[in-house]
């Protein structure tokens, strides 16, 4: 059994794209979705209890965000789930390629089981090119980071090997059951929206897991409105990934112990370049 976990916040018409992708998986599946509404005001929760009676719904207050509402199904997943089950991650703006779960459980399974593996993002406004999916350390102390395959078209990416990361997004992210009784669940105490991913990732290095991008599994973005920031919010809004205190967090709990301060400073530095770009488009 595969536990599928949709964070939603109204978006609708995301949500039926992305729960009709995986019902039109090629290979077939024993699947159980467990959609975790957060108080969305469009009738989300409505309309899949009409459609997709056999969809789980999980209901938030609107104080989940994205860490809380995964606590929230992978708490009622490990409650349901067998020894040899999964948990998949699938965030609701993104459709899944026809054979994108396949591909990940059999990696998985390849691997002994020891492993949590990502899909590769597509963004299918900018001619079909790779964005952020999994990402490498190469210095902790200049947080000196690459995004695996960003910019690269899939066609060429479809042919090169998986590659060992060391973030992944939760985009669209497979868990074999066991790695949550062994490291535990998502933290959305310290993590509500932005950062639990990157923390789960290095997290799980500790109990002999490995953390994989899947070259063979792809998720295709759907297209969504930007939120326009300010400045000054994009260093403190809870849906800003450039959020100082999540940066502060984050250094704390995966950054070497000699490497804390300066991957949170220079963390700083790279938000804010972005942040200036971003400005003057």
């Amino acid at each position: 059994m595969i536990y599928i976990i949709i964070p939603v916040f109204n978006r609708l018409e995301l949500t039926q794209n992305c729960i009709k992708s995986i019902y039109s998986q090629k290979e077939d599946i024993d699947s159980n979705i467990i959609l975790v509404d957060d108080g969305s005001s469009d009738r989300t929760v409505e309309w899949v209890s009409s459609h997709y009676p056999e969809v789980t719904i999980l209901k938030g207050s609107g104080s989940l965000f994205w860490g809380g509402a995964i606590q929230k199904g992978v708490e009622h997943a490990l409650k349901n789930c067998n020894p040899n089950d999964y948990v998949l991650l699938v965030n609701n703006d993104v459709i899944l390629s026809e054979n994108t779960i396949f591909e990940l459980v059999n990696f998985c399974e390849k691997n002994n089981r020891k492993v949590l593996v990502g899909s590769i993002s597509v963004d299918s406004r900018r001619n079909g090119r790779v964005i952020k999916s999994g990402t490498k350390v190469k210095s902790w102390f200049l947080n000196w980071t690459s995004h695996a395959f960003f910019e690269q078209k899939i066609e060429d990416v479809v042919n090169q090997k998986s590659t060992e990361v060391d973030f992944l997004t939760g985009r669209c992210l497979l868990h074999p059951v066991e790695v949550f009784l062994k490291a535990g669940n998502y933290d959305s105490i310290s993590f509500s929206h932005y950062g639990a991913d990157d923390e789960f990732s290095m997290r799980v290095k500790r109990y002999g897991f490995k953390t994989f991008l899947c070259t063979s599994a792809i998720v295709y973005m759907q297209e969504t409105p930007s939120k326009n920031l300010r400045f000054f919010d994009t260093f403190f809004s809870i849906h800003s990934s450039s959020n100082i205190i999540n940066k502060f967090k984050l250094s704390l709990k995966v950054a070497p112990l000699p490497a804390m301060f300066s991957f949170f400073i220079f963390g700083i530095i790279k938000s804010i370049i972005v942040s200036f770009k971003n400005v003057n488009k």
